[in-house]
């Protein structure tokens, strides 16, 4: 029946119910860009509990699932900027943080207005958002996947275009604050797993298979992280941002796309 469900979520036109509720959600997502961390954490909280709200799922809900994980990372991010931990000129991380946030609330209003605008490492997530049986983690998991996979490099661009002319002077500043948020990650999902209940989180806190799931998914962030870092370096040029967007968004969107709709089809091992 879940696949039946799957198929139907993906391919049926939505319900006038889904409808209004993708609308309440672009809402609250703002149509204009966050200015700064603390506002960003006031609109993942109204998603977060509109999701919930509108949904058969309550709080198991797709965009309520990412949207709880995305908020607790970006609110440590917060609290670690509050008190100067980061080192790169400008603001940096600051402004990166609110460009990233942006890209996620841009697809919620893409999906709202015209689900086939929508990239589609989102528009899997949001369209399976109620359907029973897939896991918390799994939402999650695609969540991560859209954000980081598609929208980060994007993200990256736009801050460098904000800033400036990247230079050599700067960047390594830029990268070892950029590299800090992996060690965000690793102190908050072990945490997130466990709440969500996946498959090797199940155990005792700090056993064998626990230390492993903390290893796996520490790997996967910071691999993933360095590739959109890559991507954003080798398709930047000083005075194209827009071209440069796009030429991230063909080259990350199809890899995204294929991954987000498998990891809402198998169980998690981590």
């Amino acid at each position: 029946m879940t696949h039946e469900l799957r198929r139907r979520a993906l391919t049926d036109p939505r319900t006038t119910a889904a409808e209004a509720a993708a609308r309440e959600l672009a809402e609250l997502a703002g149509a204009t860009e966050p200015r700064s961390i603390p506002e960003v954490l006031d609109r993942l909280d109204g998603l977060r509990e509109r999701a919930a709200a509108t949904s058969e799922r309550g709080d198991d809900d797709g965009v309520a699932a990412f949207t709880k994980l995305y908020r607790e990372i970006t609110c440590e991010i917060g609290e670690r900027d509050a008190r100067g931990e980061f080192v790169a000129p400008g603001d940096f991380l600051a402004a990166l943080d609110v460009q990233f946030a942006w890209r996620y609330f841009e697809a919620i209003h893409a999906y709202a207005h015209d689900p086939a605008s929508a990239p589609h490492c989102w528009r899997v997530l949001f369209a399976l958002r109620e359907v029973p049986g897939i896991p918390m983690a799994n939402f999650a998991a695609a969540g991560v996947n859209a954000h980081i996979n598609y929208d980060l490099s994007a993200a990256l661009l736009r801050t460098w275009n904000l800033g400036g002319p990247i230079s050599e002077d700067h960047r390594p500043a830029q990268q070892q604050d950029y590299d800090v948020i992996n060690e965000v990650f690793a102190g908050q999902m072990d945490g997130l797993r466990e709440e969500m209940g996946t498959w090797l989180s199940q155990g005792d806190d700090g056993d064998l298979p626990d230390r492993f799931a903390n290893w796996m998914g520490d790997l996967v962030v910071r691999l993933t992280r360095q590739v959109a870092w890559d991507v954003a370096t080798h398709v930047w040029r000083p005075g194209e941002c827009d071209r440069a967007v796009a030429r991230s968004d063909r080259r990350l969107g199809p890899i995204a796309g294929d991954l987000g709709a498998a990891l809402l089809r198998v169980r998690l091992p981590f």
